[in-house]
Parts: C-alpha cells; sequence; structure tokens
C-alpha cells in the first residue's frame, strides 16, 4: 500500500531531484493535485476497491444514499423468498415515458445527498444496492492510495506540475500516466472476482478529462 508521503516523495525525486517532501505553498499544491488524480483515475472504471453494498429499509419509494455514493454499479434487488427483483436505471425523465407497473429507479439529488426513487417497490422491502463510492480523500501523510496502483497518481501528479511551469516534459509524462491509466482498468477488467477470464473491451472505460 502505497501513502501519500511515498507519493509525494517519489514525485519530487522527479520534479526537483530530492526524494523529499516539498515545503510550503508547493506542498499543499502537490497535496490537491494529488487528490484530483485519485478522483479522476477512480471515476474512469468501476473498480472493485470502490464497491460497496448498502443495505435500505424502504418505507416509502425514496431512499437517501449514502454521502459518499457515486453512481449505481448494478441494478438494485429485492430478495424474496422465492424470487428477486430488479429495478432498472433510469433517467429522471424517461419515467415519464414508463406505464403503470413497470419496475424501475432513477437517481434525485446532488452529490452528498443523491436519492434513489423507485416505482414498483413495496413498503417495508429490504433493498440491496451495489454502488461505486467516491474515493477517500487523501489528508494525512500516512493515508493510502486506494486505487490499485498509486504510480498513476504520481506520474498524473508529476504531469500537473510540469502543466502549472509550462515544462515542454508535460505531454510525455501526461501520455505515461494516462497510459498507466489504462494499464490499470485492464488489469481489472482481465479477471472476475472469481477468477474467471474476461477480454477487455476498449469501449468499457473512459478516461478522466484534465
Amino acid at each position: 500500500m502505497i501513502t501519500l508521503e511515498e507519493i509525494l516523495k517519489s514525485a519530487n525525486s522527479y520534479l526537483d531531484l530530492e526524494y523529499a517532501l516539498p515545503t510550503g505553498t508547493e506542498l499543499s499544491t502537490r497535496i490537491n493535485f494529488a487528490n484530483q488524480a485519485l478522483r479522476e483515475g477512480a471515476s474512469a472504471y468501476k473498480f472493485k476497491e470502490f464497491s460497496e453494498t448498502y443495505y435500505a429499509l424502504a418505507t416509502t419509494p425514496m431512499i437517501d444514499l449514502p454521502d459518499n455514493f457515486r453512481e449505481l454499479e448494478t441494478q438494485p434487488v429485492v430478495e424474496g423468498s422465492e424470487s428477486i427483483k430488479s429495478f432498472e436505471e433510469i433517467k429522471p425523465e424517461k419515467r415519464h415515458n414508463k406505464v403503470e407497473g413497470e419496475d424501475y429507479c432513477y437517481l434525485t439529488g446532488s452529490v452528498g445527498s443523491y436519492k434513489l426513487n423507485f416505482s414498483g417497490l413495496e413498503v417495508n422491502s429490504t433493498v440491496t444496492i451495489q454502488y461505486q463510492r467516491f474515493p477517500s480523500a487523501m489528508a494525512t501523510y500516512s493515508d493510502i492510495c486506494e486505487l490499485p496502483d498509486a504510480d498513476y497518481v504520481k506520474l498524473k501528479l508529476i504531469s500537473y506540475v510540469l502543466q502549472s511551469r509550462s515544462d515542454e516534459r508535460f505531454p510525455i509524462v501526461d501520455a505515461d500516466a494516462n497510459l498507466k491509466l489504462q494499464n490499470m482498468i485492464g488489469r481489472s477488467m482481465v479477471f472476475s472476482p472469481a477468477g474467471k477470464l474476461q477480454i477487455p473491451s476498449n469501449q468499457t472505460y473512459r478516461l478522466g478529462r484534465r
């Protein structure tokens, strides 16, 4: 597990030729860059490291989601004694095209206060919601980078600094960082949790934008 301190020192080795923490404003700027890279990397793919399961007792057709909710990973389900009922996620504006009796759900709200609205959900059902959470910010030196490959965060941090300096090395390092992200996604796609071989698809992930 790679800590924020290690990322900062390693990046500093490239940027300032010294394996040490930067100081002053430069330190706070690079911590911000590291967390920006972490967020962008996490948003590029549904990594298992950010997968969470939330069990909610539905007293109403609208369920408040955890503060760290980012997006649904699978369709919410209600497990009965003899069957499983799933709810397709749709865009909120599409609900007007649905007919009565269809089972679906849609998100409303904003970051930190998302709500999941259901149609066809029985009151007092227990809903299983598999979702992707936002990564935990690295605030202290001992905080761990939650991405499966922390080198991406280091390279992206370096690229941000080079870009701010108008350094001609920026495009090269930025390309290296994006390649590292693609490789990280590819490794996550090759095997399912049960170890079944899968074939990566170039259309399955999206690269974060600067």
